[in-house]
């Protein structure tokens, strides 16, 4: 036992020696996971509300905030940050940044009740700037 403790022992002492001398001489590259280009950008999802009923922009912003936080949990809502700008004729826009835009896609879908309503929510379109949002959805 004695001997398998001493091989273990020198293991770790080689493998210590080489992540220093790694790092000392830059071979181990950090880079930034996120760029502040990236959460700065604006992207808007424009998208279709399938139901009967009228729903007010509240109960649509918490509904998809709910779907995000279920699909990807805490941290992607927070990335994200899904707020509803404003619903017209059935459709509405969604502003989040360039991080989150894909997981709101992915969890517009799950949404299938809003205060005991059915609703189903289809995405349509991501767009950069709310002016060309504005006039997709019927806006001039």
């Amino acid at each position: 036992m004695n001997i398998l403790n001493l091989l273990l022992f020198i293991w770790l002492l080689v493998l210590t020696v080489m992540v220093i001398f790694s790092y000392r001489t830059r071979i181990i590259y950090i880079k930034k996971i996120k760029n502040k280009r990236d959460t700065r950008a604006k992207r808007y999802v424009i998208f279709d509300i399938i139901s009967e009923d009228n729903f007010e922009i509240r109960e649509i912003e918490e509904a998809v905030r709910n779907s995000v936080k279920e699909l990807g949990g805490k941290i992607w809502l927070d990335l994200s940050n899904p707020k509803v700008i404003m619903i017209y004729n059935n459709r509405g826009i969604i502003s989040t940044n360039r991080i989150g835009y894909k997981i709101i896609i992915a969890s517009l879908p799950l949404i299938k009740k809003i205060k005991n309503k059915e609703v189903l929510l289809v995405p349509r379109r991501t767009t950069g700037s709310l002016k060309r949002a504005k006039r997709l959805i019927g806006i001039e």
